[in-house]
């Protein structure tokens, strides 16, 4: 069995806002898209070093997908603390890439953040890129598990993930907004953590923080948690505004680390919450445990069927049945 290690990530997204009618109305926008592309990974690796200096870590960020005029990145995390700054760096990139490059253009960029566990509730996935080299007549399961094991074959394979964190990650980035920066529950609850965790006199006492959070409701959202209403935190970028502080101090006290962290734990806590979080170095015991293999069982069933398959009788004659009649 080639079940991945035990892992959690963290993916983030930006998105340029206004992208269909610029691209429609502006002659020569290739070379903005271009510049998107190939420009904000740069402003993302200059973030990170900014920060660095602050705090003497670093955060590797690699790129998942483009779609679209969205890009998608994922960062491998183990402490709460990790997550958190991932965050703030990715959010000090899309502000500096707004003012420096997209600015001139009237665009922006909007994005949201999720956390998906492996190998459980979610998994890897292969995709054949040249179905007619192809040819097995073996169960995906295993065909899949195979692809998985041992060094990455991409000029055969495109590697992806798929789940329910996946499925719903898109459902709240979805949600976004350019001035609110949509989190899902996971990454919520453990930004929260490092906030509350955080001493007075951190190196960087910006960077683990919940002050610019705020709650945007409880939304249905579709094929989610049986459809129970799901809570929904985002980070508000423009919350130094002084029209919007003057705003946000007539709907009371500002959200605390101590209020997210309970709708985190709650939700966690309900039988049907489909997700899970997995932080071998965090200090909350909850986080250590390992997540449970949920093709495990699939991937034995396949291998075990495919094993009764290829059984042959003691004359070499044809395959015998799953289920031989005895007698």
């Amino acid at each position: 069995m080639a079940a991945s290690r035990a892992k959690s990530k963290l993916f983030m997204s930006c998105d340029l806002v206004g992208s269909t009618s610029f691209k429609q109305t502006q002659r020569g926008w290739q070379k903005v898209f271009l510049s998107f592309y190939w420009e904000f990974p740069q402003f993302l690796v200059d973030a990170d070093r900014a920060q660095t200096q602050l705090d003497n870590e670093k955060t590797s960020f690699s790129l998942w997908k483009g779609v679209g005029d969205e890009l998608l990145f994922e960062v491998d995390v183990t402490t709460e603390r990790q997550i958190s700054r991932a965050v703030r760096v990715w959010l000090a990139a899309v502000g500096r890439y707004e003012d420096q490059v997209l600015a001139d253009y009237k665009l922006a960029l909007k994005g949201g953040a999720f956390i998906a566990t492996f190998p459980g509730p979610d998994s890897e996935s292969t995709i054949p890129i040249s179905p007619e080299d192809e040819d097995s007549d073996e169960a995906v399961v295993v065909l899949n598990d195979k692809a998985l094991t041992g060094q990455r074959r991409t000029r055969r394979y495109l590697y992806d993930y798929f789940g329910p964190s996946i499925d719903t990650g898109f459902r709240v980035i979805g949600r976004a907004e350019r001035r609110y920066f949509t989190l899902s529950v996971e990454v919520a609850w453990a930004i929260a953590l490092a906030a509350h965790a955080a001493a007075p006199d951190d190196a960087n006492e910006k960077t683990h923080v919940v002050s610019d959070f705020v709650f945007k409701g409880s939304h249905i959202l579709k094929g989610v948690w049986r459809a129970r209403e799901y809570p929904l935190f985002a980070i508000d970028r423009e919350c130094t505004d002084k029209v919007n502080e003057a705003v946000a101090d007539m709907n009371g006290e500002r959200l605390k680390a101590e209020q997210i962290i309970r709708v985190g734990t709650a939700c966690a806590s309900d039988e049907h919450w489909p997700f899970a979080l997995y932080l071998p170095e965090s200090t909350h015991a909850r986080f250590q445990e390992k997540p449970e293999d949920v093709m495990a069982d699939l991937l034995l069933s396949e291998s075990t069927r495919e094993g009764a398959e290829t059984l042959v009788d003691d004359e070499g004659g044809e395959s015998l049945e799953d289920s031989p009649p005895l007698g």
